[in-house]
C-alpha cells in the first residue's frame, strides 16, 4: 500500500516554469495525494495560470513572506505525514517520488529527510548530490557543476546536508524542530534545518535514484541564468550563514573556530569587494548586530534539544563557491589551498574538543561498503 504524500512548492514570479512543473507532477508514477502551491504575492501571471489547475491547492499570500516562512505555511497545511518539497522551477522525472518514499519507509523512526539528485534542465550538469555542513557555516554541495556521468548507482547515502530543490520530509519531525527559521527568508535554510534535525539524532539522506531537473531560478537572487551576481544574494548568504553559526553551534566550537572563521570571512569580503558587492556584507553584519538579542534567545531554545555534538555534525569538505567568484586561475588555486588548510584546522579542533567523534561524507561511506 502506498503511503500518502503531499507535494508542496513556494512560487514567486515563476509563471513561465509552472506549467512544465505541474504537468510533470501529473505524470508521476507514484500517486500524489495533494499538490499545494504557496504563492508569495507574485506580480506575474502565476495566479491566473494556477486557476487552470483546479486540482492544485493554492495559498495566495498578500506579500512576499520569503521562501522559509512560506514553506512552513505549506507543510503545516499538508494533511499527510510525508511531504515532498520541490522548487517551482523544476521538472520531475516520472519515477522521482517512489524511491524517496521507499527509502524513508526503511527507517521512519530516525529519517528526517531524503533528497533527490538535481540536474540542470539540459541534463548536462549536476547541481546537487547531497552535501555537508562545513564548520565555517557553508553548505558544501557534492558534485555541483560537475558533468553528468551515466551511472547505474542508485544506492542512497547518508549525508550531512541536503538541497531543498526536491526533498521528502517527515512532516512531524520538520514541525518538531520548528520548521524553517523565517528570518532566513531565502537561501541557507537547508543548513539550518539539517543541523537542527541531526542535532536531535535524526538523519538526512541523498537518493541518486530520484532525479529532478532544475531551471534557472529567480532573476532577483539566482546566478544560474544571467551569470550576474545580484546584490541581495551575498547579503542573504552572509547573514544566514553567520546566523546559523551563532545560534546553532556549541559555544566551545564557536570559540575554537574563530581564527578560521575570521579568515574565511575576510576572504569572502575581499571577493565581494572585487565585484563591488562589499556593501552587502556590511548590511549583513549590521542586521546581525541589530538582532543579536533575538539570536541569543533562539540559541537558548535550540541548545535545549541537543543530543549530538558538533564533532559529529560538522565537516571540512571542500567549500562550494560560485564560479563567478572563482573567476581566475589564481583564485581557484587559492581556494584549493584554503580548503586543505581548513581541513587540517578542523581535524585539530575536532581532535581536541570531540576526540571520539568522526564524520564521514557519503563518498567515504560508499567506499567502506564497497
Amino acid at each position: 500500500m502506498n503511503r500518502p504524500v503531499t507535494v508542496v512548492t513556494v512560487n514567486y514570479n515563476h509563471s513561465h516554469y509552472l506549467p512544465a512543473y505541474l504537468d510533470s507532477l501529473r505524470r508521476s508514477s507514484y500517486p500524489i495525494s495533494t499538490i499545494i502551491v504557496v504563492d508569495n504575492a507574485s506580480t506575474d501571471e502565476s495566479l491566473a495560470l494556477l486557476r487552470s489547475y483546479p486540482d492544485v491547492t493554492v495559498l495566495a499570500n498578500q506579500r512576499n513572506i520569503g521562501y522559509s516562512a512560506a514553506l512552513n505555511q505549506a507543510i503545516r497545511c499538508a494533511q499527510t505525514n510525508l511531504v515532498c518539497a520541490t522548487g517551482p522551477d523544476v521538472v520531475v522525472d516520472a519515477n522521482w517520488l517512489g524511491p524517496l518514499v521507499a527509502y524513508y519507509q526503511r527507517n521512519p523512526e530516525t529519517i528526517f529527510a531524503v533528497a533527490s539528485r538535481v540536474l540542470t534542465m539540459d541534463r548536462m550538469q549536476v547541481q546537487s548530490a547531497g552535501g555537508s555542513l562545513h564548520f565555517c557555516g557553508h553548505l558544501c554541495v557534492y558534485e555541483m557543476w560537475e558533468p553528468v556521468i551515466s551511472t547505474d548507482d542508485t544506492t542512497p547515502h547518508e549525508v550531512g546536508a541536503i538541497d531543498s530543490t526536491s526533498v521528502l520530509f517527515d512532516r512531524e519531525k520538520f514541525l518538531a524542530i520548528g520548521g524553517c527559521d523565517p528570518d532566513f527568508f531565502v537561501y541557507h535554510e537547508e543548513f539550518d534545518y539539517c543541523y537542527r534535525a541531526r542535532m536531535r539524532g535524526w538523519t538526512c539522506w541523498y537518493h541518486p535514484g530520484s532525479v529532478v531537473y532544475h531551471g534557472e531560478g529567480s532573476a532577483e537572487f539566482s546566478v544560474r541564468g544571467s551569470g550576474a551576481y545580484p546584490r541581495k544574494r551575498p547579503f542573504l548568504h552572509t547573514r544566514n550563514r553567520l546566523l546559523s553559526v551563532f545560534k546553532n553551534y556549541q559555544m566551545r566550537t564557536i570559540v575554537a573556530i574563530l581564527p578560521a572563521l575570521l579568515l574565511v570571512e575576510l576572504l569572502t569580503l575581499f571577493a565581494l569587494w572585487r565585484l563591488g558587492l562589499h556593501g552587502a556584507y556590511g548590511d549583513a553584519a549590521r542586521w546581525l548586530w541589530h538582532y543579536r538579542k533575538e539570536t541569543a534567545l533562539k540559541r537558548t531554545i535550540v541548545q535545549r534539544s541537543r543530543r549530538v555534538d558538533d564533532g559529529r555534525l560538522l565537516s571540512a569538505d571542500a567549500l562550494t563557491i560560485s564560479p563567478i567568484l572563482l573567476n581566475s586561475p589564481t583564485m581557484r588555486l587559492a581556494k584549493g589551498a584554503l580548503d586543505r588548510m581548513l581541513a587540517l584546522y578542523w581535524r585539530g579542533v575536532r581532535g581536541v574538543l570531540y576526540p571520539s567523534r568522526r564524520w564521514y561524507d557519503h563518498r567515504t561511506l560508499r567506499s567502506a561498503r564497497d
